[in-house]
């Protein structure tokens, strides 16, 4: 599988932009690895703007929705970005939103 990605990492928050096509969800943790440990805090909050993310597997979309799913379990904020102009997010976002009440979908 090809993949052609990029991310940036702070503390609070992470901007992905590229083709995302890893191998399996457990591939994703380069990815979302700092989003699940910042989750886990108490009180924890994490924006991850995929805005940019032009294509995601199935593997990718797992590993988002188990994001979404850790930030339940924790009751933790996750704010995700997207855009409308990419057709993935547009499929995939409600399904996310659906997952936990307090997570932020935002398509620009």
């Amino acid at each position: 599988m090809s993949s052609s990605y990029e991310v940036d990492h702070n503390r609070e928050s992470a901007v992905v932009r590229g083709v995302l096509r890893l191998e399996s969800v457990d591939s994703y943790d380069l990815v979302f690895g700092p989003a699940r440990a910042c989750l886990a805090l108490p009180q924890g909050s994490y924006t991850l703007d995929v805005s940019g993310v032009t294509l995601m597997n199935s593997s990718g979309i797992r590993a988002l929705a188990n994001l979404v799913l850790l930030a339940k379990q924790h009751g933790a904020t996750l704010i995700i970005l997207g855009s409308q102009a990419v057709a993935w997010q547009r499929k995939t976002m409600a399904s996310l939103s659906g997952l936990y009440e307090r997570a932020v979908i935002r398509l620009a």
